[in-house]
C-alpha cells in the first residue's frame, strides 16, 4: 500500500502577515507600529448609452477584488492595501452602503457629481456623500 509523504514539522510553504488589528482610536496595530487609517474616495458614474457608468456598490466591489488581488500577488506586506481592504470590506457589509447607494443614484439621475469617502473616527466606519 502506498501511502504520502508526510509534511515535516514545523516546515510550511505558506507565508504569514501580520493580521491588521482596528483599535478604539481607528490605528491599526501590525504588531510592528501604530498607524492611522487614511480615508479615500469612490466616485461612482450614471451610466448612459454612450458611456457606461458603475454604482458605489459595484465600484467598491472592483475596488475590493483589485486589492485582493494586490494582497494575494504581493511579494511584501503592504499595510496600506491591507487598510483599503477593510475598510472597503466594512463598508460593503454594512446596512448604510444600501441607504447611501440609493441616495447617490438618485443624485446622479439628476445630473450631479458624487462622491464618497470613507474613513475610520473613533474607531467606527464613516461614510460620507459628497454631492456637488
Amino acid at each position: 500500500m502506498l501511502q504520502a509523504p508526510l509534511a515535516v514539522a514545523g516546515k510550511s510553504n505558506v507565508k504569514r502577515r501580520p493580521v491588521p488589528l482596528v483599535n478604539s482610536a481607528g490605528d491599526v496595530r501590525t504588531g510592528r507600529s501604530v498607524k492611522r487609517m487614511d480615508s479615500f474616495d469612490l466616485e461612482p458614474k450614471h451610466s448612459t448609452r454612450q458611456i457606461p457608468g458603475k454604482c458605489i456598490k459595484c465600484l467598491a466591489e472592483q475596488e475590493l477584488n483589485n486589492c485582493l488581488l494586490e494582497l494575494l500577488t504581493g511579494a511584501e506586506n503592504d499595510e496600506k492595501l491591507q487598510q483599503r481592504y477593510e475598510m472597503l470590506l466594512a463598508f460593503l457589509k454594512s446596512p448604510e452602503s444600501q441607504k447611501l447607494r440609493d441616495e447617490s443614484e438618485k443624485c446622479l439621475a439628476e445630473g450631479e457629481r458624487v462622491m464618497l469617502k470613507l474613513s475610520f473616527a473613533d474607531g467606527e466606519p464613516k461614510y460620507e456623500l459628497k454631492i456637488d
